[in-house]
């Protein structure tokens, strides 16, 4: 293998750089323990302090990077769609949801704290984003309407609500596969969506020039979730970090065709993902090195006998 040319961009290094700022502004955001509410900040800092992959705030910043803009504009935003997501998770795992006993490899947070304190700190870091967003001195006020108009939508009825509900209550136990496609895209594209987006208006890209960059978001969206089925499928609870096999008597993509198929549907988004890129003439490498990121966390977790190992995107 021929070495890498001086000025080839190291993404390992850049990936690693960018988590560790989102780790630090996560730090400073979550509640101090002290005052009013313990028990609801003990919470709040047990599920959004506790690792995970990072992979939405990190594509955050890397899109604004990627367009020219700069890391520190980017950050808070990118930790607000973070908050999101964990607030996402810490519902999604209640009894009356998806009943998961595990997340990250440890207790859920009803369960560690009760489910009335994982509501209300699921309430409080959906508000607390918002906030953050709304207070943000590195953006300039069209941008911050235009990043909370988005990630109202990306959560309510066109996004992560809405795609809950389809879950549990409209897919189950029937194989259609343009109804499944819709709840995938508001239970896990709307947000991975949001993210490019709110990274390319922060970089200063216009309303009308984000298309590329949510077709981008749509397809990759759906490669992890594609991947994130199958891990339930085959996938060891002690390497994944949460229940699996959770999804059983539920249409996914692991169900409704073969193992190998469905991998081979996760590497066709992937694909789809960076060409859709192509008209706007934007630089691939960046996004091709975190699409393959999203590719190995899943190999990674997967036992090598049940997939096909996919080759790199690029």
């Amino acid at each position: 293998m021929s070495e890498a040319k001086p000025d080839t961009p190291n993404y390992p290094e850049q990936f690693a750089g960018i988590r560790s700022r989102i780790e630090d502004r996560l730090a400073e955001i979550a509640p101090a323990v002290t005052g009013s509410a313990p028990r609801l900040k003990q919470s709040i800092r047990y599920s959004l302090l506790d690792g995970g992959k990072r992979l939405r705030p990190l594509i955050t910043v890397l899109t604004a990077e990627a367009l020219g803009g700069k890391a520190a504009d980017a950050v808070d935003a990118a930790c607000a769609i973070e908050m999101v997501h964990t607030a996402s998770l810490m519902i999604d795992d209640l009894p009356s949801m998806d009943n998961a006993s595990q997340r990250r490899g440890k207790p859920a947070n009803h369960i560690a704290h009760g489910e009335d304190i994982a509501i209300l700190g699921g309430i409080t870091l959906i508000s607390d984003a918002f906030g953050l967003i709304g207070r943000d001195p590195h953006l300039p006020a069209d941008v911050k309407v235009d990043l909370v108009d988005a990630l109202s939508t990306a959560i309510g009825t066109e996004g992560l609500c809405a795609g809950q509900e389809r879950d549990l209550r409209e897919i189950n136990d029937r194989a259609d596969a343009e109804a499944l496609a819709q709840l995938q895209y508001q239970k896990t594209g709307a947000l991975f969506v949001l993210c490019v987006e709110a990274g390319a208006r922060i970089a200063g890209l216009e309303r009308d020039s984000l298309a590329p960059l949510r077709a981008f978001g749509t397809h990759a969206g759906l490669a992890f979730q594609i991947l994130d089925d199958l891990l339930d499928a085959v996938g060891e609870s002690s390497v994944t970090g949460k229940d699996t096999g959770a999804d059983l008597g539920k249409q996914t993509y692991a169900a409704i065709m073969s193992l190998d198929e469905a991998e081979a549907k996760a590497d066709q988004e992937l694909t789809d993902a960076l060409a859709a890129l192509e008209p706007a003439g934007i630089n691939q490498e960046p996004f091709a090195a975190f699409l393959n990121l999203v590719l190995q966390a899943y190999q990674g977790q997967v036992d090598p006998g049940h997939a096909r190992q996919a080759g790199a995107v690029v």
